[in-house]
C-alpha cells in the first residue's frame, strides 16, 4: 500500500468546527450488544442501527444552514447535515412496529438508563469544562467572579431581596449573602490588560441598559422560593433564556477581543445563546419529542439575542429539560460522593429521562459528537449532566436562589465559553470546511496504521493521519450509550496511487474484551482484520468477501500540547470511578478505520436468487475466517452482510468484526454473553446461556435472517408492500423475552415453522382476478424455494440427530463444526446451481 500523506490543512480552505447528524436497535446491559441502520448509497464494512433510516442519506453542503464561527476559531455553528433521516417505520428492523410502539420502547429504554446508567450529585463535574490552559483558566475564574459580583450587586439592590431576608430572619435562618456586592471590575480589567486584551467597544450606559433589561426578565427566577408553590414550567422558559442572555452580554463585553492564532489549538471564546422557540420539535428529529430549551454556540462577536427560527439538533450544544418540581429533591443534602438515582425524586428522574431522549437525537445528528452536556432545571434547582459512551454523571443541585448556586452555574457557563472545543464534547478531527468559493464539505482524519505506536506524548511525534473528504454517510450513532458507530463513504484528500472510495467506520469500542498490544489499533477489529487480510493474501479466492483494512487506529487528541488517547478515561479522568458499577469497567476508546471495498446493502438486491448467492459467499467467508484465523463473527445480521456488483456478477461480503471474538477464547468462556442484533440473535445468545458460543449460533442467526427477509420482502419494491403487515415476527423485535419465547416455539417443530412461513411475501393479486402474472409466478416460486432452504437449515440446527438438546449439546466443538459445514454446504450448492443457470 502506498505511503499516505500526513494530514494537512487544504489550501484556500478554512476549517470550521463541526456540527452534525446521526442513529438504535436493542440496548442491552452488555457492552458488546450492537445495533443496526440502513444506509443509502453503497455502504460497506459496517453495522447499522435498526431504529433509524438512512434511506435518504445525502451529503449536501448547500441545503442546510451553515454554522457561523469566528475567524479561524473553533466552533462553527451550523453544519450541513450528513444524514437525512426518516421515521423508524421505514427501516427493515423496525418492521411491524408503528411509531407509537417505537416511542414506548425508547421511553422504556430511557427509564432503564436513568435507573442504571446515571450517577448524580457529583460537584466535580463542573470542573470538566475548566480550560486546560493555565492562563485561560485564570481568565475564566476572574470573568465568572466579575459576572457573579455584578449579578449579586443587582440582587442586593432589589426590593425583593430585602423581603426575602426579612422572611428568613423571621424563620430563624441566616439570610443569603453574596461573596461580593460591589460593581467594581478593576480586578478583571487588570488581568485583561496584562494579557493585552481590551474590553468590547461598548459604552457603560449601553451595556447597563441591556443588563438591566435582562435582569428584569429573569428576576422572578432568582427570588423563587418553596413558598411560591409549584410553578408552571412554561413560566420558567423566559426566565432561563434571559439569564443566559445576561451572561452572554457580559462575556461579549469582557472577552469580545480575545483571539488566538491560526495555529493555536485553543479556540477563541464563544457565546452560548438560547433558541427563541421553546418546547418545540427540533429539525432532524425522527420522532415527535419536543425539547424545552436549547443552547447553541456562536462566535464571541455575535449579536447577543435569542436565536430565532427553527431549532436544529445538528447544531445545538446542550439541551435543557425544565420541570415544575413538586418539592425539593431528596438528594439535595446528600454528601458529595455521588449517589445512584434511587435517591432522586420523581420529577428529577423524569427530567433526566427527557434529557436522555433528546441527547440520543443529538448524537444521531452530529457526526463529530464524542460526548454530550445536558441541563435539567426543576424550578430553581439546576443540574448539569455529562453523557459518555460508558454512562452519565450529573452534578449536585445548584440553587439559583442562592449566591453559591448562581456562582457555580455562572462559572460553568464561562468555562464552556472559554474551554477547548474537545472539552465541549466535539471531535476536532472531524471538520466542516469551505473552499474558496464557499462550497461546504466535511473532512475526517484517520490514524495511519504505521504510526499507531504507544508512548506518544508531544503533539506531532510519530502520530500521523490521512485526511479524507466525506462524500456520503451511511450510518449514524443514535444510541445514547455504547459504541456510537458512525460510517461514512469518503475519498482520500490527497490521493496516492489508485485509491478510490473507502468506508470509514468511527466508533467507541469496548477494548477491554481483547488483550492485544495497543499498537494493533482497536484491540479487536483492527487486529482481527489484519489477521483476516493476511489470510486472504494466502487464499485469494476469498478476496472481496471480507473488508480490507486500508488504515486505522485509536484516535488521539491534542490536550494542551500533549497527545492523549481519546477514551472515556480521557474525558472523565478520576470521575470514571463514579460510573455505574456495571459500566465502570467498559474501556470505551475512540477508534477509526478506513476499509475497502464499499459494498451495497441487502435491500438493493433484485431477487431471491441474488440473495442466496450473496449469503452463500458471506458464509464461505465466515467459515474461512473461523478455520484459518480462529475468529468467530458473533453478529450475523441484515446489515453485516453486503454485496458488490460487477456487470452481471454479484458477490457477497461479510463485514463488521467489532463483535468478533477469538474462537478459542469463546470456547473457554462459560459466563453469560449477549451480543448481536435483536431480531437475529440465537436463542442461547438472547437468554445469556452459560454455554460457549460457537459457529452454530451464527448459523442460527443466518436462519433468522432468511426468515426475516422472506416475510418482509427482499427487494425494495417488495418491502414497500409489507410495511404494515401483521405477523408474529414482530415479537422478534419487541424485547428479549418475547423473542426467546417465539423463537423457541417456532423452531420446536416443522409445523410451527410452517405457520410462520405462511407469512412470507406474496405479490399482490392482479386486478384482473386471482391469476398471477408470469413474473409474479416466478417470484412466488423463488420465495417457495427460499422456504425449502429455511426448512432444511432448521432441521440441521434443531432436529439434528447428533444433538440431543438443541440448546446445550450443540456447544460441543465437533458437533458445531459439522452443523457449520452442513449449513455452508447447503447454501453453496444452491448458489452454484443459480450461477450455473445464469
Amino acid at each position: 500500500m502506498a505511503r499516505k500523506a500526513k494530514s494537512t490543512k487544504p489550501a484556500g480552505a478554512t476549517s470550521k468546527a463541526p456540527k452534525k447528524r446521526l442513529h438504535s436497535e436493542l440496548e442491552n446491559d452488555d457492552p458488546n450488544q450492537q445495533q443496526t441502520i440502513l444506509p443509502p448509497e453503497p455502504c460497506t464494512p459496517t453495522k447499522q442501527t435498526g431504529g433509524r433510516s438512512g434511506a435518504e442519506v445525502e451529503y449536501s453542503a448547500k441545503k442546510t444552514r451553515k454554522r457561523t464561527s469566528a475567524p479561524t476559531t473553533a466552533p462553527a455553528l451550523r453544519s450541513p447535515g450528513l444524514l437525512s433521516r426518516s421515521s423508524h417505520a421505514n427501516t427493515l428492523s423496525s418492521r411491524g412496529l408503528p411509531p407509537k410502539a417505537q416511542k414506548v420502547i425508547r421511553e422504556n429504554e430511557a427509564d432503564h438508563q436513568v435507573e442504571n446508567m446515571l450517577c448524580a450529585n457529583i460537584p466535580e463535574i463542573l470542573q470538566q469544562a475548566r480550560p486546560h490552559d493555565e492562563a485561560r483558566s485564570e481568565l475564566a475564574v476572574a470573568t465568572s467572579e466579575r459576572i457573579c459580583a455584578d449579578l449579586e450587586w443587582r440582587i442586593s439592590k432589589d426590593p425583593n431581596q430585602r423581603v426575602l431576608r426579612l422572611r428568613k430572619r423571621a424563620k430563624g435562618k441566616q439570610p443569603d449573602t453574596a461573596t461580593s456586592t460591589t460593581n467594581d471590575d478593576s480586578k478583571l480589567a487588570a488581568l485583561l490588560n496584562s494579557m493585552g486584551i481590551a474590553a468590547a467597544n461598548e459604552s457603560s450606559a449601553e451595556l447597563e441598559g441591556k443588563l438591566a433589561a435582562e435582569f428584569s426578565e429573569f428576576q422572578p427566577w432568582v427570588f423563587l422560593s418553596a413558598s411560591s408553590g409549584k410553578q408552571n414550567e412554561r413560566q420558567s422558559y423566559p426566565w432561563i433564556q434571559h439569564f443566559h442572555l445576561y451572561i452572554a452580554h457580559l462575556i461579549r463585553h469582557y472577552l469580545g477581543s480575545v483571539q488566538y492564532g491560526e495555529n493555536s489549538a485553543t479556540a477563541s471564546p464563544r457565546l452560548l445563546l438560547p433558541y427563541k422557540r421553546t418546547d418545540t420539535k427540533y429539525k432532524g428529529s425522527d420522532d415527535d419529542t419536543r425539547a424545552d430549551i436549547g443552547l447553541v454556540s456562536r462566535s464571541v462577536g455575535a449579536n447577543v439575542a435569542m436565536v430565532d427560527g427553527s431549532a436544529y439538533y445538528n447544531e445545538v450544544f446542550a439541551v435543557t429539560e425544565v420541570k415544575a418540581s413538586s418539592g425539593p429533591s431528596r438528594a439535595a443534602s446528600t454528601a458529595d460522593s455521588g449517589i445512584d438515582t434511587s435517591q432522586l425524586d420523581g420529577d428529577t428522574k423524569q427530567a433526566f429521562k427527557q434529557l436522555f431522549l433528546y441527547s440520543r437525537q443529538v448524537f444521531a445528528e452530529q457526526p463529530d459528537r464524542r460526548f454530550m452536556w445536558g441541563i435539567t432545571i426543576c424550578d430553581n434547582h439546576i443540574r448539569v449532566c455529562i453523557l459518555t459512551s460508558s454512562g452519565a454523571l450529573a452534578s449536585h443541585e445548584m440553587d439559583i436562589t442562592t449566591a453559591k448556586g448562581r456562582c457555580d452555574y455562572i462559572q460553568l457557563l464561562v468555562n464552556w465559553c472559554l474551554c477547548d472545543w474537545h472539552q465541549l464534547g466535539f471531535d476536532p478531527s472531524v471538520r466542516y470546511c469551505e473552499d474558496e468559493r464557499g462550497n461546504g464539505y466535511w473532512e475526517i482524519d484517520v490514524p495511519q496504521m504505521a504510526t499507531g505506536d504507544a508512548g506518544m506524548e508531544s503533539a506531532g511525534s510519530r502520530y500521523e493521519t490521512q485526511t479524507y473528504t466525506i462524500t456520503g454517510a451511511c450510518m449514524a450513532a443514535d444510541h445514547l450509550f455504547g459504541r456510537h458507530t458512525r460510517c461514512f463513504v469518503a475519498t482520500p484528500k490527497q490521493s496516492t496511487g489508485n485509491q478510490g472510495k473507502v468506508l470509514i467506520k468511527d466508533s467507541w469500542s469496548y477494548l477491554g474484551r481483547h488483550q492485544v498490544q495497543e499498537r494493533s489499533g482497536e484491540l479487536g477489529e483492527i487486529a482481527f482484520l489484519t489477521k483476516i487480510n493476511q489470510m486472504v493474501d494466502e487464499h485469494p479466492e476469498f478476496a472481496g468477501t471480507v473488508p480490507r483494512l486500508e488504515d486505522g487506529g485509536i484516535v488521539r487528541l491534542d490536550v494542551n500540547g500533549h497527545l492523549a488517547i481519546d477514551s472515556v478515561e480521557t474525558v472523565l479522568g478520576d470521575l470514571c470511578r463514579h460510573l455505574p458499577k456495571h459500566s465502570s469497567d467498559y474501556a470505551y476508546t475512540h477508534v477509526r478505520l478506513a476499509m475497502t471495498p464499499v459494498g451495497t446493502r441487502l435491500r438493493e438486491l433484485r431477487s431471491v436468487a441474488e440473495l442466496v448467492v450473496v449469503i452463500s459467499d458471506a458464509l464461505q467467508a465466515h467459515k474461512a475466517v473461523l478455520d484459518h484465523c480462529q475468529i468467530l463473527h458473533r453478529d450475523i445480521s441484515e446489515n453485516n452482510i453486503m454485496f458488490t456488483r460487477s456487470g452481471n456478477n454479484i458477490h457477497g461480503m461479510l463485514i463488521d468484526f467489532d463483535n468478533a471474538v477469538d474462537a478459542n477464547a469463546a470456547r473457554n468462556r462459560s459466563g453469560p454473553v449477549c451480543t448481536g442484533t435483536l431480531p437475529f440473535m440465537s436463542v442461547n445468545n438472547l437468554r445469556k446461556a452459560k454455554v460457549a458460543r460457537t459457529a452454530v449460533d451464527d448459523m442460527e442467526s443466518v436462519l433468522y435472517l432468511l426468515i426475516w427477509l422472506g416475510v418482509w420482502g427482499i427487494t425494495t419494491e417488495h418491502r414497500k408492500q409489507t410495511h404494515d403487515k401483521e405477523t408474529q415476527l414482530i415479537e422478534w423485535n419487541m424485547d428479549v423475552g418475547m423473542a426467546i419465547r417465539n423463537k423457541r416455539l417456532t423452531m420446536s417443530s416443522e409445523s410451527n415453522l410452517k405457520d410462520l412461513l405462511n407469512d412470507f411475501y406474496t405479490p399482490p393479486v392482479s386486478e384482473l382476478g386471482s391469476t398471477l402474472q408470469a413474473e409474479d409466478n416466478g417470484i412466488v416460486a423463488d420465495y417457495k424455494a427460499l422456504k425449502h432452504i429455511i426448512e432444511a437449515m432448521r432441521k440441521m440446527i434443531f432436529d439434528n440427530p447428533n444433538v440431543p438438546d438443541s440448546f446445550e449439546e450443540r456447544a460441543d466443538l465437533e458437533i458445531a463444526r459439522r452443523i457449520h459445514e452442513d449449513a455452508v454446504g447447503l447454501l453453496r450448492a444452491c448458489a452454484d446451481q443459480i450461477r450455473s443457470m445464469s
